[in-house]
């Protein structure tokens, strides 16, 4: 097998030029007339018409669009931050669109770890790459709208702590073992000789993570230099503004490919911050 995920191979173009990703939905558009349109249908604002979805993905997939990004936005909040998101639930929608898509790469910008159950996440994540045929890339963020902590029954001061110590089991969990053993998670009291098991496993070796913004760690150099911080495939530093849609792809412009277990990273030239 490739050292290099194959996944990311698909987001560098061979002359070194950037490629270009989407960031549904692709029928967000915010302006004059569609916001007159909305206000006549009862649409609040922030929230797309996503009755072209699928269509307008295959389209995406059939122009030769590297990426097609899904956001992961737990609660629509109109009076704080007015913007509803992908509004589907990020891993259903990606499997949905795997099947209608062939080509294109499929990935979050970014799930929100700290809000998840990690072992959840392990198992959609991996279900999504499978369903994909390989073409998934898991964009994480520690997440930047404390209004949802409590609610998730989760601590916003702590987000970067936890961000690391999920990674950590996402990994493991997705990782192989000799047979008869299973996952061993000491911190969650989970042991070897339990056998219990995440299912899928992965199409290659583990799934390619980019981490979007700073998720609360200094920075990511510092983060990847430590022999117990968790391994990722990139660090990504998405635009600001509704008003961009069409994206350099993230992970095109903020990683240099690496073996899992190794990360080469450096900082995308748009700075932005998702946590």
């Amino acid at each position: 097998m490739s050292p290099t995920p194959i996944v990311l191979e698909r987001l560098v173009n061979p002359a070194g030029l950037p490629t270009l990703g989407l960031e549904l939905p692709l029928d967000n558009d915010w302006g004059n007339t569609r916001l007159r349109a909305d206000r006549a249908a009862g649409r609040p604002f922030g929230v797309p018409d996503l009755t072209r979805h699928a269509e307008l993905a295959r389209l995406a997939d059939t122009l030769g669009f590297a990426g097609l990004w899904v956001r992961d936005v737990p609660l629509y909040d109109p009076e704080q931050f007015g913007d509803a998101g992908s509004v589907f639930e990020a891993f259903t929608h990606l499997g949905h669109l795997a099947a209608v898509t062939e080509r294109v790469v499929l990935g979050t910008a970014a799930i929100v770890l700290p809000l998840r159950q990690p072992l959840l996440v392990a198992k959609a994540a991996a279900t999504v790459d499978v369903l994909s045929g390989g073409r998934f890339i898991l964009g994480l963020a520690s997440g930047d709208r404390p209004v949802e902590y409590p609610l998730f029954d989760a601590d916003f001061q702590a987000r970067g702590a936890t961000f690391r110590k999920n990674v950590g089991i996402l990994r493991t969990a997705w990782a192989n073992r000799p047979s008869g053993e299973g996952i061993s998670l000491p911190d969650i009291g989970l042991g070897a000789e339990r056998k219990l098991e995440v299912l899928p496993k992965p199409t290659g070796r583990s799934i390619p993570i980019a981490i979007a913004g700073h998720a609360q760690q200094s920075a990511a150099s510092e983060m990847m230099a430590s022999t117990k911080a968790p391994t990722t495939s990139g660090w990504s530093q998405p635009s600001s503004g509704p008003s961009t849609r069409a994206k350099t792809s993230r992970v095109a412009s903020a990683v240099t490919l690496s073996e899992p277990g190794k990360s080469n990273l450096r900082r995308s030239p748009r700075a932005g911050r998702s946590g």
